[in-house]
């Protein structure tokens, strides 16, 4: 396990990252070289990014996603995020100039399903 997350195979090459409150988004490079070994070992597809118990996001949050969005490109990897909480929504909507890169879903069944969002579309 990477310290501050939670990895899990869901099957169909679907991964579903749960970050914990050990999770530091200042320090990204701690976790790029893990993270991309293991998407690589188990041929990921999409990587799910759980924000269901993350309450805010701030431009450190916000610039940690895009570091992992931009790991994921390198990997061919989709990132999807799910389960964004209403408060970390509007903090995200508030603080952005432009669209995010990554695409945003209700939950894990409909990302898993394709029922994706992009913002950039």
């Amino acid at each position: 396990m990477l310290t501050g997350m939670h990895l899990t195979a869901i099957g169909d090459n679907n991964m579903l990252l749960e970050p914990t409150d050990a999770l530091d988004p200042s320090s990204p490079d701690d976790y790029v070289a893990e993270l991309m070994e293991v998407l690589q070992k188990e041929e990921a597809q999409t990587l799910m990014y759980d924000l269901n118990q993350v309450p805010l996001i701030d431009q450190v949050y916000y610039n940690w996603l895009i570091r992992l969005n931009n790991l994921c490109r390198l990997a061919n990897v989709e990132l999807v995020i799910v389960n964004i909480r209403t408060t970390a929504a509007f903090s995200l909507a508030m603080s952005l100039k432009t669209a995010p890169p990554f695409k945003c879903s209700l939950d894990v069944d409909s990302a898993r399903h394709g029922i994706t969002a992009s913002l950039q579309d």
